[in-house]
């Protein structure tokens, strides 16, 4: 009886440790969104970035302050106005993206979409790169963006 509750104990120890191995660790966007609000929350508290445009025009926020860490809930072919595209952009570190609301969709001869008519805020020729601010920080700007430029899309309301 004794060697089956040390067995047991050893079998509920390494179930323990199998589980934690396949939990992944703290997720190391919410240590860079830390240091990115460290460095930048004055800018963050005047709402002018791309994701607060988000969050005005569509009355939700997924969570976190980057774009990058929103979870998508769309194709992007099935992406219609009304609903945001991501954007890859140039951060640095490779991950940066921009979120804009689709306006328009423009689809070529067979259906496929071609481009996006997209608003946003923020979009423009950076004036303080490590805050990712552009000169147009909080000013609602419209651009066409080709569709193999699009990630991802979300569609709000939808979980």
């Amino acid at each position: 009886m004794l060697h089956r509750k040390v067995y047991l104990k050893r079998l509920g120890l390494l179930a323990t440790l199998a589980a934690a191995m396949l939990v992944p660790a703290p997720a190391t966007h919410a240590q860079d969104n830390a240091r990115f609000m460290k460095r930048c929350g004055e800018w963050v508290a005047k709402k002018g970035y791309s994701v607060d445009y988000i969050e005005q025009r569509t009355g939700e926020r997924p969570s976190g302050n980057m774009a990058q860490n929103w979870r998508s809930n769309l194709d992007p072919k099935d992406a219609a106005p009304g609903d945001v595209v991501f954007i890859g952009v140039d951060g640095g570190d490779g991950k940066g993206q921009r979120a804009e609301v689709v306006e328009e969709v423009s689809r070529d001869a067979d259906g496929r979409i071609k481009s996006f008519r997209t608003s946003s805020m923020n979009i423009g020729k950076s004036v303080e790169a490590e805050c990712h601010v552009t000169e147009n920080f909080g000013k609602v700007t419209t651009r066409r963006v080709a569709f193999d430029r699009v990630i991802r899309a979300w569609h709000p309301g939808t979980k």
